[in-house]
C-alpha cells in the first residue's frame, strides 16, 4: 500500500491512459468488422494523450514518441473516418 501512498498526479493519469489504451488494443484485436473504429480510435487517442504528461516529465524518450505517433494514427482515424461519411 505504501506504493500507492506515493503515485503523483501524472502517474494517476498515466495509469488510466495505459487502461484506455489497454482497452482500445483489446477491442480492436477482438472486435468483429469495422463498426466501432471512431469509437476505438478515440479511445486509443485519449489514453495516449492521458499517458503523454507521464512520459514527459519523467522524458522516457522512446515511450514519449511512442505516444506522440499513437496520437497523430488517432487523429488520423478520426479525421478520415469523418471525412468519408
Amino acid at each position: 500500500m505504501a506504493m500507492l501512498d506515493t503515485l503523483q498526479w501524472q502517474d494517476w493519469l498515466g495509469l488510466a491512459g495505459a487502461c484506455l489504451m489497454l482497452l482500445s488494443l483489446f477491442l480492436h484485436s477482438f472486435a468483429r468488422g469495422q463498426a466501432g473504429g471512431r469509437w476505438r480510435a478515440l479511445l486509443g487517442l485519449a489514453g495516449a494523450a492521458a499517458l503523454l504528461p507521464a512520459a514527459w516529465l519523467a522524458f522516457r524518450a522512446p515511450l514519449f514518441f511512442l505516444l506522440v505517433g499513437w496520437v497523430l494514427v488517432c487523429t488520423y482515424r478520426l479525421v478520415r473516418g469523418s471525412a468519408a461519411d
